[in-house]
């Protein structure tokens, strides 16, 4: 199951039905807005996750907030209470609005329906996105135990990426629940052992400007000697991390094409 099937199979007709009152679609043309929509944003986010510290830093947003909530509860979503989520999240996977824009107007060729409603779905769906990469990385097992061999590439909603983070983390669960904010309480003290950071002539940025981001980019190691071997903890959760977010797949390659489009669109116009 990739990422768009999970969002439409927790909407459920009921559930696409709400999302489409909300813009003036009926259910099938809102299946088919999630269905263009929702591959391009997972390319996005891919695209901006190819380097350790684009990875470090969505895993840093997905420890912080219930994400899941969004797949979780989806008749729950309204426009009004999702918009400035969704618009963050955008202006972080796409970069600007005129991306966003010329999405949107890409996809209405492929749909039929008008890129002045795909514009206002997209802040609705871009929370559902993040939410449905959080349920596959974490869902069916905690983060926080590792596991004796790295998860199949073919099988993320096991808890593939989390039981790689639970291995590059330190394993054993310490503290309440599991899951990624108890790695993390463990990383950042509280029992665990730290990685103490390695002296280095100029410390790497992140994207989240420090905290979070700056640890796993730590944990994650830097790019600056060159890509990181297949056996590298960074490698092994790039690969299950793609697969979540469809490399490979009809649909993952039609968000790939529908970006190339937008790419060429914008440089053109």
């Amino acid at each position: 199951m990739d990422i768009t099937d999970l969002i439409l199979q927790n909407l459920g007709p009921e559930g696409l039905a709400h999302i489409g009152a909300q813009v003036g679609l009926d259910p099938d043309q809102t299946q088919n807005a999630i269905e263009a929509l929702a591959p391009a944003l997972a390319a996005g986010v891919r695209r901006n996750t190819a380097s350790p510290d684009g990875l470090a830093g969505l895993l840093a947003a997905l420890a912080q907030g219930n994400h899941a909530q969004y797949v979780e509860q989806p008749r729950a979503v309204e426009f009004s209470a999702v918009k400035n989520e969704g618009d963050a999240i955008l202006g972080h996977v796409f970069g600007s609005k005129d991306v966003s824009r010329a999405v949107a107007l890409q996809a209405a060729g492929s749909t039929g329906v008008p890129d002045s409603i795909l514009k206002k779905l997209l802040p609705i769906i871009a929370p559902m996105v993040m939410g449905a990469i959080a349920k596959m990385i974490f869902g069916g097992g905690s983060p926080a135990q590792p596991a004796p061999q790295p998860a199949p590439r073919s099988a993320p909603s096991g808890g593939g990426l989390g039981d790689i983070l639970g291995e590059i983390l330190g394993g054993g669960r310490g503290g309440s629940g599991g899951g990624l904010g108890d790695i993390l309480g463990q990383v950042l003290g509280g029992g665990g052992a730290r990685r103490a950071p390695q002296p280095e002539p100029q410390r790497r940025s992140t994207p989240s400007g420090g905290g979070l981001g700056d640890i796993l980019g730590e944990i994650f190691g830097g790019g600056d000697e060159g890509a990181p071997q297949a056996d590298h903890p960074y490698a092994r959760t790039r690969d299950v991390l793609d697969d979540i977010l469809g490399r490979g797949t009809p649909r993952g390659d039609a968000g790939d094409v529908l970006l190339d489009s937008v790419e060429d669109y914008l440089r053109n116009r």
